[in-house]
């Protein structure tokens, strides 16, 4: 059966179940495993699986019990459902948190946490990028206050090591044989989940990020401007389209820069501030 702790996708892992028990025996099916959760509808688990139908926390638990999970699996499994389906932030921060907390007796489990964990800081903590891109910049051996005070705002030296240490276990980074660092072309590999979870989180902190720029830099060190438009949905499609191509210009640009010496956060935000006559 396939490990339930390596897994971030409730959905995946019933996918992955019911194809390793159908090799096994080709007269498993989805109505058995619904006669054995209790439910009468022998579509419903085939149709959750295929993301048109929800769990419930009582139909996770049946199914749990219908998996035949032990009591560690079974608690992993039923807030991995709450995970997947959350609708706010604050829900899939609270049971991500849970979630990275259970451990499996299996060998490598605590591993398997902990660079799950270390992923989703990757993304979702906006100094560990960019004392990456500091690194790539300016040679750094262990000078943690020093590179610590390169970030605006400052973050304490124990964030920065921390931080360095994240990227080292991420392969982003790597120590040269004079003990200085440098930048490993390495592009990790996370579940979408932890991803979208962690970017959301990150786009929060940049937001309060450029609060505090505008309010403690100068205008000749920060530009942060915006627009007040009315438009229809297909306007704002076009829109999302021209940032997008707009943003690839930028990554050019920076890639071919071969004096960069600092690091900038670039936000692109555009969102309704009114409803629309079919939303009233």
């Amino acid at each position: 059966m396939p490990d339930i702790f390596t897994y971030t996708d409730f959905r995946l892992f019933l996918a992955d179940y019911y194809r390793d028990h159908k090799e096994r025996n080709p007269s498993f099916s989805y109505q058995i495993l619904a006669d054995k959760a209790g439910f009468p509808n022998r579509g419903f688990i085939y149709n959750v699986i295929k993301g048109s139908k929800n769990f419930s926390p009582s139909s996770a638990v049946k199914v749990a019990q219908a998996l035949q999970l032990d009591a560690k699996e079974a608690d992993y499994f039923e807030n991995l459902v709450s995970f997947n389906q959350a609708k706010s932030l604050r829900e899939r921060n609270y049971f991500f948190a849970k979630m990275s907390t259970m451990r499996s007796n299996r060998q490598g489990g605590a591993l398997l946490r902990e660079t799950r964990r270390e992923h989703y800081d990757f993304y979702a903590s906006w100094y560990i990028g960019a004392i990456r891109a500091l690194i790539d910049m300016h040679p750094f051996k262990d000078d943690y206050k020093a590179l610590a005070r390169q970030l605006f705002p400052p973050i304490k030296p124990k964030e920065a090591q921390r931080a360095v240490a994240i990227l080292e276990n991420l392969g982003m980074i790597r120590r040269k044989s004079d003990g200085y660092y440098t930048v490993a072309d390495k592009t990790i590999k996370a579940g979408k989940e932890i991803v979208q979870l962690g970017l959301q989180n990150f786009q929060l902190q940049t937001m309060d990020l450029a609060k505090k720029a505008l309010q403690e830099l100068p205008k000749d060190k920060r530009h942060i401007s915006g627009l007040m438009l009315g438009i229809s949905g297909k306007t704002y499609e076009a829109i999302c389209r021209e940032l997008e191509e707009f943003q690839s210009k930028l990554l050019q640009l920076a890639e071919a820069d071969d004096e960069a010496d600092c690091v900038y956060q670039v936000n692109f935000h555009l969102f309704p501030i009114s409803k629309t006559k079919t939303e009233e």
